[in-house]
């Protein structure tokens, strides 16, 4: 590999040693922390003040990272238009516990293990995959004693029909939420954000407000209207993007014989079945 490499590419097979210490006891220090609400949860709204849930929430859309929680709160919000109040993107067994607590609904995106850590190292290239195994793992146990409570939605649901994932919510929990239509333009609009999102655009306080609903998506629209015909766009560096794309796609080919070495053979086989208890928990 040339010296004039990016760092973070450098990084993406996450074999360098300090990068992996740190990364990796990071990573595991942060999975005990987000077990608890009552440990986590005031330690994450001094950092995400407006995703964290808070007595005027409404819905808790969360699961683990890469699962397609950023598609399903924004699709949900474009749907409502509204000032509907979203707890969101903790990535937190804890932030779901909590919701649970409150009695109000909760919706958990799920996706496959390996798709999943994959994306992960591609946006975090410092964890090790067996800790983002672990943290999988960790995760996903817990769902199958929520699902009385919560809805899980597996991920092709969420990205193909988010409309019937909102039905499913609405049934559960007697709510009237929109449902979102799944029409291209629609879908399109969402993706805007996705990439809006990723490119931490100097607006990017009014987007996290349009995400936890204080403000709607029209009056999000009116408010940056200035802002974006002064500001170019910008590219968003690909290890942020969250959607498909041939170059991703690329780099997570290059990342698959560190996933499937054999010496991770087990914790592949634990996630896997928490994956598919998951699933089976959800009804879909």
């Amino acid at each position: 590999m040339s010296s004039g490499a990016p760092r973070a590419r450098q990084a993406t097979r996450a074999d360098g040693p300090i990068q992996t210490t740190f990364g990796g006891l990071r990573h595991a220090t942060r999975r005990l922390l987000i077990r608890s609400p009552r440990v986590y949860v005031p330690i994450a709204r001094r950092r995400h003040p407006h995703g964290v849930i808070r007595p005027d929430t409404q819905i808790v859309i969360d699961g683990f990272t890469r699962s397609a929680v950023t598609f399903a709160v924004i699709a949900f919000q474009v749907a409502q238009n509204d000032h509907v109040r979203v707890a969101h993107h903790l990535h937190a067994p804890a932030h779901l516990l909590a919701g649970v607590r409150r009695g109000i609904p909760v919706l958990v995106p799920i996706r496959p293990p390996e798709d999943t850590v994959l994306s992960a190292m591609i946006r975090e290239p410092g964890v090790p995959v067996a800790q983002w195994l672990r943290s999988y793992i960790d995760f996903y146990r817990r769902l199958p004693a929520l699902a009385d409570r919560i809805v899980i939605a597996p991920f092709a649901d969420v990205t193909s029909d988010f409309g019937a994932v909102t039905h499913r919510v609405n049934r559960r929990f007697g709510t009237s939420f929109f449902e979102f239509k799944h029409a291209e333009v629609d879908v399109d609009a969402v993706f805007d954000l996705i990439e809006e999102r990723a490119s931490r655009p100097p607006w990017q306080p009014l987007l996290g407000a349009f995400l936890a609903g204080r403000i709607s998506y029209d009056e999000y629209r009116e408010l940056t209207t200035e802002a974006r015909a002064d500001v170019a766009s910008r590219p968003v560096p690909e290890h942020r993007v969250q959607r498909p794309s041939a170059e991703r796609g690329a780099m997570k080919d290059a990342l698959r014989d560190g996933y499937g070495t054999p010496r991770l053979a087990g914790l592949r086989a634990r996630a896997e079945r928490a994956y598919q208890e998951a699933v089976a928990a959800s009804g879909s």
